[in-house]
């Protein structure tokens, strides 16, 4: 992935998404008290991310992303499998 795709892709990330941002942390991190998030940087297989206003957090990525589509395939497929982790963990 170039640079230019890069910062939009966490641009796109930070201006749009930020509720999946949070829900990274959330459920593959498990870190329930995170509530709010930005992202940082996005490497080939973690998502860097600054959580609650300064802590700096890693989360593995399911899968490796070498381009701006393995990103979008990726992180779309991370937040509904975030969902569902947070479900079954409220419903018991």
């Amino acid at each position: 992935m170039t640079e230019a795709e890069l910062e939009r892709v966490i641009d796109h990330m930070n201006d749009d998404h930020r509720d999946a941002l949070v829900l990274y942390a959330q459920a593959f991190a498990k870190r329930g008290d995170v509530v709010e998030a930005t992202m940082l940087d996005l490497t080939r297989d973690q998502i860097v991310l600054e959580v609650n206003g300064g802590e700096r957090l890693a989360v593995d990525l399911t899968s490796p992303v070498e381009t701006a589509e393995d990103a979008h395939h990726t992180l779309v497929e991370m937040v509904g499998q975030a969902r569902k982790r947070i479900n079954d963990a409220i419903s018991g």
